[in-house]
């Protein structure tokens, strides 16, 4: 193994990940903790309360929609690069949809609904995209109850197996044991129909089975470490080096200069081109604007160390904030790594403050300046009017 391959292993990434992490931690009592969660928990999104795994690591077994998966044109054999399991959920009238019956993609997750394979698939009833109806999901449960032999309270509702909280101690205990893979649940179903004057359906009501995280939370070990790279070296430029004492300014410099040395050697396709992350980092708006300073790219105020020791979902808190919204679900396969990318991937992120990441939204960074401008230049043709009103 030569100098660049050692530099480049998830051993040697983890251990200057480690480094970051205490010398940031020093900053203050919750810096330390907010980097650990970066890969370490993730958010629910759009997986059901009753089936989330409660902020595990990004690795862990995840849920995708059959949505992203024909939106994305994502095969079988790219799916299975999720090595700890990754299941499809068909919701609503996906079971039902002709047109997917034509998708040899779909016609494979349809013989794999419940097995054990590392791509498996379930069937959902759920509302989704934030609806609050229960009129589609409750129209195609009935439609599914109508067209099938399903007891839909017997065995077909998905389920933790018997041996799952063995695996659950045994992890707990030694650490060897294994809560990943599709071989710790069976069943295929899921129904949460709620509201309307009809009754009420829920399989999994006060039964939470803590199976699944989102797929668009979702890295590998290496992309993980990666994330941690680049997230830290942007909260090491929060830190004016200027500022510290001569030996801590030392270490600065030192594990600055160990981050040059490995992220100039990983790239990642990032608008058709291939960037290293040590470029991605110094140019990055939130880097360029303001010299020797971490700058929040959307309100264009200073990102100062201590804001991330504040408490998650103050103002003035730091959030890890995505170019390309999650919420857009856009997944990449990457040829080098052989391995799908997820919106949580290293050249998709950045910090902001927490009002910045409610002001983004769904749009990228381009697109949201660009919308700024156009609310900006609106503005000044009412001007007048805002003036008389006393309002600005």
């Amino acid at each position: 193994m030569n100098n660049t391959d050692e530099l480049l292993t998830i051993e040697s990434k983890r251990k200057l990940k480690n480094k970051c992490f205490n010398f940031l931690g020093d900053f203050g009592d919750n810096i330390k903790e907010k980097m650990t969660n970066i890969c370490g928990k993730t958010g629910k999104y759009n997986v059901p309360d009753e089936l989330y795994q409660k902020r595990t690591s990004r690795t862990n077994r995840i849920l995708i929609s059959w949505h992203a998966v024909k939106k994305n044109n994502l095969t079988i054999k790219q799916l299975e690069t999720c090595e700890n399991g990754v299941v499809v959920e068909l919701l609503n009238g996906d079971y039902f949809d002709e047109n997917n019956y034509k998708n040899d993609v779909f016609k494979e997750l349809i013989k794999r609904i419940g097995s054990d394979d590392t791509v498996s698939a379930m069937i959902s009833f759920r509302s989704e995209n934030g609806s609050s109806s229960s009129e589609i999901p409750r129209k195609y449960f009935n439609l599914f109850l109508n067209n099938t032999e399903v007891n839909y309270r017997g065995n077909s509702i998905i389920i933790n197996k018997d041996n799952y909280q063995d695996y659950a101690i045994k992890k707990t205990m030694d650490g060897t044991g294994s809560l990943c893979g599709n071989d710790k649940w069976e069943g295929f179903l899921f129904v949460s129909i709620k509201g309307g004057q009809q009754d009420t359906i829920e399989t999994h009501k006060n039964n939470s089975m803590t199976l699944f995280n989102p797929a668009c939370e979702y890295a590998n070990e290496q992309v993980c470490r990666d994330i941690d790279l680049v997230l830290s070296f942007f909260a090491m430029k929060a830190i004016n080096p200027n500022e510290l004492e001569s030996d801590k300014k030392t270490k600065y410099e030192e594990i600055m200069n160990e981050l040059k040395n490995i992220m100039e050697k990983v790239n990642y396709d990032l608008n058709d081109k291939k960037y290293s992350l040590y470029k991605y980092c110094l140019t990055h708006p939130s880097v360029v604007l303001v010299d020797h300073q971490l700058t929040d790219p959307i309100q264009l105020i200073k990102l100062n160390i201590e804001n991330f020791n504040i408490p998650d979902n103050s103002d003035k808190s730091v959030d890890l904030t995505h170019n390309e919204a999650i919420n857009n679900e856009l997944f990449y396969w990457d040829e080098e790594r052989q391995c799908i990318l997820s919106p949580a991937r290293p050249t998709n992120i950045f910090w902001s403050y927490h009002l910045s990441n409610m002001m983004q939204q769904n749009y990228n960074l381009k697109d949201f300046i660009e919308y700024e401008n156009n609310i900006y230049n609106r503005r000044q043709e009412f001007k007048k009017v805002f003036d008389e009103l006393n309002v600005l």
